[in-house]
């Protein structure tokens, strides 16, 4: 989501909800309204540097990419209108849309399409997007990121109208790179004229919503009556952050009717299934809750601890916890993801194992091991809190101590980017249909997104593998070896993958999450009734 870190545990519970979409059947779309929700505060509005949902959701309004994803996950035009693809799958041809325009007002060329691949790629940049590594198949492209070249060569503009990006090699699921948030095109001459620093407090873009303003307490986004794809319904979309005071993840708001959309907390579920002015849409989300370790720090660093702990979590428990909103995880890949297969591999519950392994390790009963810290975001809800319980109690089982340090998101992002979190909760949400986007993404050796400092020659041959496989059954194959692999060696702990579940005003209609979740909602196409609730 680019890198879309969902820090919730809850995964949200709720019975058969009363109305499962929004009702659009048979309205007239309607113009103007605001549309207001709750959401943890960006860290950044750029393209190049999103690293979280949180990031992605207003990028995802402000800025438009070659291409885009529909609900159903299908690659469909966006800037580009038309393209080609060589019979190699080496040469991609983009030929963009007539008369779109940027925000300020300068016309989209090819031009700024090459300058977006070059920008995500330049040796200066002080932080890689996980879309960097996935563009190393571009020619040139990893001789041009380490700064041995000046030039990048798979990247062509023809004329004003047409980019050529070509590959070294073919990559099945190179037009979802494209989709990606991070591929999402900036303005050339913006960047140049005004800067880094500046383009970062008011971004320019070309999606269906403009930057108005940031504070402490909000975000608003106001229409681009100009969009290429038609004005969005909205007048504004104004994204308020959490107030660390309430603890409750916007739900206050949402039942006291000052906002629209919310994920919704289990408890408050029976009274919003009552309430006739919302909605619940529920959807399968390409996600992974799970327990991660820095596995170079000392006991960490010995693979029969961690296998020792992953043996102690009952993730059965887990999804029992909330049984209608998560699934049991298997594995490390979700439901509905290619390569997705449901037999077990997971290291699976076995108390007496666990027990084993520490004694073999030298830890019986977990004698000379401390306390392990984990980070994770604050208990929004009663289910979360349940969670760290059961966490916190199966690993008493075998001797260890875990304790649960909840922090704010912000913090959690900071000490898993400054590798300063011993353990640490995090869900992840695809960021682009493929098994890349959770076994290279979280794995590569070296990648931008390995948070575990997990380096392993194996995996590392066998992303490449999987990578360069064309054939769709054998690269499957591939990466379930390669995903029993990872799981045994125990970098993370595979916790359970969530069924998506957003509450909304019966007024809002064209709201339609799909298997990439929240973050990658397009809100260009949501209107909201004038009569029969908040607006």
């Amino acid at each position: 989501m680019g890198l879309l870190l969902l820090a919730s545990l809850a995964g949200t519970s709720c019975g058969t909800s009363r109305a499962e979409l929004p009702p659009s059947s048979g309205s007239v779309a309607h113009r103007g309204g605001v549309l207001r929700l709750t959401f943890e505060a960006p860290h950044c509005l750029d393209p190049a540097e999103v690293d979280s949902v949180y990031d992605s959701l207003p990028v995802g309004q402000i800025f438009s990419g070659l291409v885009a994803l529909d609900p159903g996950l299908n690659v469909v035009p966006a800037l580009a209108d038309t393209w080609t693809i060589s019979r190699d799958g080496r040469i991609y041809t983009f030929h963009l849309r007539e008369g779109v325009r940027f925000h300020d007002g300068t016309a989209l060329t090819a031009a700024d399409v090459a300058f977006t691949i070059r920008r995500l790629l330049a040796p200066s940049r002080p932080k890689r997007s996980i879309g960097a590594s996935y563009l190393l198949v571009v020619q040139g492209a990893q001789a041009f990121m380490a700064g041995r070249a000046r030039e990048l060569p798979g990247v062509v503009v023809v004329d004003p109208s047409r980019v050529e990006i070509r590959l070294d090699r073919p990559y099945l699921s190179f037009l979802e790179v494209l989709a990606m948030v991070d591929l999402r095109i900036v303005p050339r001459r913006a960047l140049e004229a005004g800067g880094e620093a500046a383009f970062r407090k008011r971004p320019i873009g070309t999606g269906p919503f403009r930057f108005e303003s940031m504070s402490k307490a909000e975000l608003r986004l106001t229409a681009n009556r100009e969009y290429y794809a038609g004005a969005p319904y909205l007048d504004e979309v104004v994204i308020r952050f959490p107030d660390p005071k309430e603890r409750d993840n916007g739900n206050g708001r949402f039942m006291r009717r000052e906002t629209d959309i919310v994920e919704p907390s289990p408890e408050l579920i029976d009274a919003m299934q009552k309430d006739p002015t919302i909605a619940f849409h529920r959807y399968q989300e390409l996600s992974l809750s799970f327990l991660g370790f820095q596995t170079g720090i000392p006991v960490i660093a010995d693979e029969r601890v961690r296998q020792a702990i992953a043996h102690a979590i009952d993730r059965k428990a887990l999804a029992e916890l909330s049984s209608v909103t998560r699934r049991e995880a298997t594995g490390i890949l979700p439901p509905g993801l290619p390569g997705y297969s449901p037999a077990p591999k997971a290291l699976d519950h076995d108390p007496a194992e666990s027990r084993r392994l520490l004694a073999e390790a030298g830890h019986a009963g977990g004698r000379g091991i401390p306390p392990i810290v984990a980070y994770a975001t604050v208990a929004g809800n009663l289910t979360l809190s349940r969670t760290y319980e059961l966490l916190r109690a199966e690993l008493a089982a075998v001797g260890l101590t875990l304790v649960v340090r909840e922090v704010s998101w912000s913090d959690l992002n900071a000490r898993i980017e400054d590798a300063t979190a011993p353990a640490f909760q995090l869900g992840w949400v695809a960021d682009l249909p493929d098994p890349d986007s959770f076994l290279r993404t979280l794995f590569e050796p070296g990648g931008s997104a390995n948070y575990f400092g997990f380096l392993d020659a194996q995996t590392a041959r066998s992303l490449e593998r999987g990578a360069q496989e064309t054939n769709p059954l054998e690269r499957a194959r591939i990466y379930r070896e390669l995903e029993k692999t990872i799981l045994d060696k125990a970098p993370l702990i595979p916790l359970f993958h969530t069924v998506g579940m957003i509450a909304s005003r019966t007024t809002v209609h064209g709201f339609k999450p799909g298997p990439m979740g929240i973050g990658a909602v397009d809100l260009g196409k949501v209107w909201i009734a004038p009569t029969g609730g908040a607006s």
